[in-house]
């Protein structure tokens, strides 16, 4: 917030920041005669600030840092003489600092003879007028006042006041430091206030400045207004009245063009996510609204083709980025094709990877995109936070594509969601599914590249005439005259390695990675999962992940290099299998649930316990020691101990045998039912009746 040499007012008093460390600030009255740097905490400017106390305003001495220094006179000679006194005391922030300062100022005195007095005299000087050696220049062309504004004390120039009451006010330097500030303060800023608010504001400030004054005896708003007009410059107003983020982006002087930067086709590329104005319905279940989808653009900023693109509905983040860059690298034959769409590399020649990627800030970041710095040599550039401008090619990319659809397909996203009465809300009437979108902007995306002239392409020198401003002409040109063939990847490889990673942790029971276990031949071939103490596991290895299923991963099982082993789930982890990332956090996130709730009623069982515990621990203690006079030794009951077990097991074997449940109820009386009892005693045996017919 605070820099070094900014001058700021005060309680009508001009200062300046002469030297700032992380906790105080040292600053200085560049009008005092006397004195010496203060230092101030930073929590109190701080404070400050935001109760409006201080002003920035402009550097009266700034004209010095301009000033040519003058040689070889004897104006030189008296410069430098002023100079070379106080050029031992600034070396470094010791002069702020009494001890050493006074230390430094006695080595000076004793080489140099001169007064204490004009030694801090310059000191003063070279603080004041900005710390620099221009500092020490005499003031000779102020003499005989040139520029410097007249001052009327008694009554205003000009004529006098013909309507109304009162007399005219003459404008001093006390009522334009009033203007300056009511100006500052309400003025030049961004909270849009309006000039007569500053003058209502103003005129309070006099009136209080003023007893004596009244309404009609003030300076007018016609003063008031030809000193704000004449002081401030157009650009400073601009400036200071908008928003840096709106300045940055809509308002700043334009001085070169994007294409300027690119040299050729893959040269740079800029790459940027939006959520489009449409509202889609499922392929599956066409009744289901699923919201809108999140669209990304990779653009050749030489050629405007779009190099690659992704739509679904997982939002902007680095793993989706990662998916429209290897979009961008391969062809887009069989991207196409999967949507019926028959095409071949001559309509879609991207192939390859570029020299630079412009992204947001944040998107391209992490340890995740060294592969493309450290491996493919692909420079990385992240715009500032509200820089929408600094990729303006990609995002006037996505108004062009979206003004295509948006006056035929319903569901389109406008105004408000709030409809008058009547009205039907634009999100019931989305009927496009997620398939027919994708091939409509597949569509858009094939004619701009092959057939849309660009009217405000700003094209070199160098490109003949005969080559029309065509994204597809223009890059089948460059590769031929500009910076060549692009360099060329291995997707597989790049797909992999561009996924999101995270730190694993090896064990016996597998690889784990966000709390799921993974094995692979490689990692029991190294030992790694062997239940020995002596094993030894490697520490900090990288694992990467495709958000799209949790059933593999990558691990890279040597930071030095990008060789890495496909990682299977484990049957201890087999609830997860078939998941993708986010059904298993969601999944992981309500067992915590589940878990904490069992946790919290298991508490007051565990509590019971304990009390249980406690109270048989005190009836035994307590039994023991009733009977503590009658019992044996210690010796003899630790002798009786096998004895007394062999008793105890007999006991239980006892009292645990199994005992046969008899009826307990009395027997019926039998009634015969014959009069004779019958005899259900075997037949007698006679071998004749078992003889065959044979032996007869």
């Amino acid at each position: 917030m605070w820099r070094v040499n900014q001058v700021v007012l005060f309680e009508d008093k001009t200062y300046r920041i002469l030297y700032l460390d992380t906790v105080v600030l040292f600053w200085m009255d560049i009008h005092a005669q006397k004195g010496f740097p203060e230092s101030v905490s930073l929590s109190t400017m701080h404070d400050r600030a935001i109760d409006g106390l201080l002003l920035n305003v402009d550097d009266p001495f700034s004209y010095l840092q301009s000033e040519v220094l003058p040689k070889e006179t004897r104006q030189a000679q008296e410069f430098d003489n002023k100079y070379k006194l106080i050029a031992p005391i600034i070396i470094d922030e010791g002069m702020f600092y009494k001890e050493a300062r006074a230390e430094r100022v006695s080595k000076v005195l004793d080489e140099y003879k001169v007064g204490k007095a004009t030694i801090y005299r310059l000191l003063r000087r070279y603080w004041q007028r900005g710390q620099i050696k221009a500092a020490m220049l005499s003031d000779y062309k102020n003499s005989g006042g040139a520029g410097k504004r007249r001052q009327f004390t008694t009554q205003k120039p000009g004529p006098r006041r013909q309507f109304g009451k009162g007399d005219s006010v003459a404008i001093t330097e006390g009522i334009r430091k009033l203007f300056r500030r009511s100006i500052e303060k309400h003025l030049m800023n961004d909270k849009g206030r309006s000039i007569q608010y500053a003058y209502r504001q103003f005129s309070k400030a006099y009136l209080f400045h003023n007893p004596e004054a009244t309404e009609e005896n003030k300076p007018t708003f016609r003063q008031f207004d030809f000193f704000y007009q004449s002081e401030y410059t157009k650009a400073e107003k601009i400036d200071s009245q908008t928003s840096s983020i709106t300045y940055n982006k809509d308002v700043r002087p334009m001085h070169g063009t994007a294409t300027e930067q690119a040299l050729g086709p893959g040269s740079r590329y800029e790459i940027d996510a939006t959520i489009a104005d449409i509202y889609l319905v499922s392929d599956s279940h066409p009744d289901d609204i699923i919201g809108r989808p999140t669209i990304y653009f990779v653009i050749d900023v030489f050629s405007r083709m779009v190099t690659g693109f992704y739509i679904g509905f997982d939002n902007p983040s680095y793993p989706v980025a990662m998916k429209a860059l290897v979009s961008s690298f391969g062809s887009k034959v069989d991207i196409c094709k999967r949507y019926g769409i028959t095409i071949d590399d001559s309509q879609w020649p991207c192939l390859g990877i570029p020299d630079v990627v412009l992204a947001d800030k944040g998107e391209l970041m992490g340890h995740q995109s060294d592969y493309l710095v450290k491996s493919l040599c692909v420079n990385l550039e992240n715009s500032a936070s509200g820089r929408s401008d600094a990729k303006g090619i990609v995002e006037r990319s996505f108004n062009t594509v979206q003004a295509k659809f948006k006056p035929f397909l319903p569901g389109v996203v406008t105004g408000s969601k709030i409809k008058k009465h009547g009205d039907k809300d634009y999100r019931v009437e989305a009927i496009m599914t997620m398939h027919d979108f994708v091939e409509i902007i597949i569509f858009s995306l094939l004619s701009h590249n092959q057939f849309k002239p660009l009217r405000k392409y700003d094209r070199a020198r160098d490109i003949p005439a005969s080559v029309p401003s065509i994204p597809l002409h223009l890059w089948n040109w460059g590769l031929q005259n500009r910076t060549g063939k692009l360099r060329s990847v291995d997707i597989n490889m790049a797909q992999v390695l561009l996924l999101p990673r995270k730190r694993a942790t090896i064990s016996e029971d597998g690889v784990k990675l966000w709390g799921v276990l993974y094995t692979s031949q490689e990692v029991l071939k190294a030992g790694w999962l062997h239940r020995d103490k002596s094993v030894n596991r490697p520490q900090g290895l990288f694992a990467a992940y495709d958000l799209g299923s949790a059933n593999h991963i990558y691990l890279f099982s040597d930071d030095k290099s990008n060789n890495f082993w496909v990682c299977d789930i484990t049957s201890r982890s087999r609830e997860f299998r078939d998941m993708t990332w986010y059904e298993v956090w969601e999944r992981q996130a309500e067992h915590k649930q589940t878990q904490a709730q069992a946790q919290n009623s298991y508490v007051p069982v565990e509590r019971e316990l304990d009390l249980l515990i406690e109270e048989k621990v005190k009836k035994a203690k307590k039994i023991a020691k009733a009977r503590k006079n009658e019992a044996s030794s210690d010796a003899e009951r630790i002798r009786k101990i096998k004895q007394n077990k062999r008793k105890a097991r007999e006991e239980e074997r006892r009292d645990t045998a199994i005992k046969p449940s008899r009826s307990t109820k009395e027997s019926a009386d039998v009634i015969p039912i014959a009069d004779k009892e019958e005899s259900y005693k075997l037949p007698t045996f006679i071998p004749e009746l078992f003889d065959d017919d044979e032996d007869k």
